[in-house]
């Protein structure tokens, strides 16, 4: 169905039930002015409903106060000739008073907040339903030929239940006012008009309980010259309902103007600052302040360079003429909205705070990925200056190591052949020769990838480096063996430099050194402690090229001391 045709249709359908409706009583017969009223009440009330359905689709008031303005036009048909047409349409009439009540007391959400509101609605709408009921018996039989109870028996009761109805529709509106008065100034602005325009509506409602007082005897009768114009002057009065809605939904939708102009003023590139402006703009508030919470010292920081404590936000927070609007994620507070309490409703706050609570996020996100990025390019510079230094240490051993003794080899083999004398001495010495340059390969390649680690695997290789250490080493392996082999790597390299540190620094006063090494939950994680004197250099070459080697693998590696003394180095390492 076309967005239009809904509409149109109801449009139709109410402008014809309510020129039915005033055929059917003979209102026309009647000053012209009564029934031009009758019809005004009724298209408004359904007018208002449709701007409000137009508007807001998702806010079920407007669909409401269109179900009121047909039920409007039910009670008209009680002045109707035919005799069951009038039976129903006073039993059925006034059920718009009902559909009133309960939207003044919901607004803007689909049930009322408060048990109490909830319960007084609930027994209005049990009392008209009795009411209907009673009505029914009283009249429906005499219009089908039939008679149950006297006229004047019945007229009583009647008039009974209508007075009660009518006390239940005036506490409505007591209520309505009670939660005006109890309301924060910053609600007022949102609902209190509706609450305004309910009370007076309901109240003004209860006073047609004037004829049932006077059929009980308790009030005496009024001529027609006063009884006409004060009923359609309560019926004007209803009309504060519906107008007060849409004034309300409209107000709504300017809000959601409002923030949707926010988000753009923030600009491509959201930051707290631009916000702030942007939602001081967008609400009409040139006092809006943004404060936004720096962890370092639980300070809150605005835009023009203030900082505010706890305190300082607490004492706003008692301001009269402000009201402190919290940001928070996941429980913890991230910034507050400073706003004027006479300019800002509370559909306005939430609106920035949400949208304040994004941008914030997505601010500190951008400066924590902006420092991963500083961090992984000066990681890169570190590595690639470790692997030219490891490169250039490679050569010269090559160059003054191996590739000597290789070259004296030669020429010792080449001479041999000019003397035949010598050729057992020359062979015994080469194969001695080869021997120490195939030892001197594998302490060569050890800095470079342990043949152990590839061999055995991490726990015989760590334990291989304890044997070797300097001082007792008391190890803790629970190793599943399910790490790969760069996790493993760089875990066999933690432990091995933090020993040889030991050696090199601490090693004069050191006892013992504990190094534990266990994987688990997706982590293989190493912790090498020592009693030596401390003091290490997280930043030197050897720490320095670890905890680069551990970020590469998105791993976390610290430095620090050991409780109790001496130095603690622990990394813990995605295995996969």
């Amino acid at each position: 169905m076309a967005a239009w045709l809904r509409p149109v249709s109801i449009a139709v359908a109410v402008v014809a039930l309510g020129l039915l409706a005033e055929q059917a009583a003979h209102s026309w017969d009647q000053p012209a002015w009564i029934p031009i009223f009758d019809l005004a009440i009724g298209w408004l009330l359904v007018a208002c409903g449709l701007a409000s359905i137009m508007t807001r689709p998702a806010q079920r008031a407007g669909g409401r106060l269109v179900v009121a303005g047909f039920l409007w036009f039910v009670g008209t048909f009680h002045g109707a000739d035919d005799p069951i047409a009038s039976s129903l349409g006073f039993a059925f009439g006034g059920y718009h008073d009902l559909v009133l009540i309960g939207l003044a007391l919901a607004f803007p959400v689909r049930w009322p907040a408060s048990r109490a509101a909830r319960t007084l609605v609930g027994v209005t709408a049990a009392l008209f339903a009795i009411q209907t009921v009673v009505r029914l018996v009283a009249t429906l039989p005499g219009a089908l030929g039939d008679q149950l109870v006297g006229p004047d028996l019945g007229l009583h009761v009647v008039a009974v239940v209508d007075v009660v109805r009518a006390a239940a529709v005036v506490a409505s509106g007591m209520l309505a006012i009670g939660l005006l008065a109890s309301s924060p100034p910053n609600r007022r602005r949102g609902v209190g008009l509706v609450l305004a325009a309910g009370a007076a509506s309901a109240i003004a409602s209860g006073a047609n309980a004037r004829f049932a007082l006077t059929v009980l005897g308790f009030l005496p009768p009024w001529s027609d010259d006063v009884t006409v114009p004060v009923g359609w002057l309560i019926n004007l009065v209803r009309l504060a309902v519906p107008i007060a809605m849409l004034v309300g939904i409209l107000r709504a939708q300017a809000a959601r103007t409002a923030l949707v102009a926010a988000v753009r003023g923030v600009g491509s590139t959201p930051s707290s600052s631009a916000l702030g402006k942007a939602l001081a703009t967008a609400l009409g508030d040139p006092s809006l302040r943004l404060l936004t919470r720096d962890l370092a010292d639980d300070r809150y920081i605005g835009g023009g360079g203030e900082r505010l404590s706890v305190a300082d936000l607490d004492a706003l927070g008692t301001d009269p003429a402000t009201s402190v609007a919290a940001v928070e994620v996941d429980g913890s507070r991230i910034a507050v909205l400073v706003v004027n309490r006479r300019i800002v409703d509370d559909e306005l706050i939430a609106a920035g705070v949400a949208l304040t609570s994004l941008v914030v996020q997505n601010e500190r996100l951008v400066t924590r990925v902006n420092e991963q990025l500083l961090d992984v390019r000066a990681s890169r510079v570190r590595i690639m200056e470790a692997a030219d230094r490891e490169r250039r240490r490679i050569e010269r051993d090559l160059h003054d190591g191996l590739q000597q003794r290789m070259v004296g080899l030669a020429l010792q083999l080449r001479s041999a052949e000019d003397e035949p004398t010598q050729r057992s001495d020359a062979l015994r010495h080469g194969a001695e020769e080869v021997l120490g340059i195939l030892q001197d390969v594998r302490e060569l390649a050890r800095g470079i990838h342990p043949a152990i680690l590839t061999e055995a695997g991490l726990g015989p290789a760590i334990r291989a480096i304890a044997d070797r250490s300097a001082v007792p080493v008391d190890l803790t392996l629970r190793l599943a063996e399910s790490s790969g082999p760069a996790a493993s790597a760089t875990a066999y390299f933690v432990v091995s430099e933090a020993l040889a540190n030991l050696a090199k620094h601490g090693g004069a006063t050191a006892t013992g050194a504990w190094i534990t090494a266990e994987d688990h939950d997706g982590w293989l994680r190493v912790v090498v402690d020592d009693d030596g004197s401390g003091g290490a250099d997280p930043t030197g070459h050897g720490l320095g090229g670890l905890a680069d080697r551990v970020a590469a693998l998105d791993g976390r590696f610290s430095v620090g001391p050991r409780p109790g003394g001496g130095t603690r180095v622990q990394a813990e390492i995605p295995i996969r």
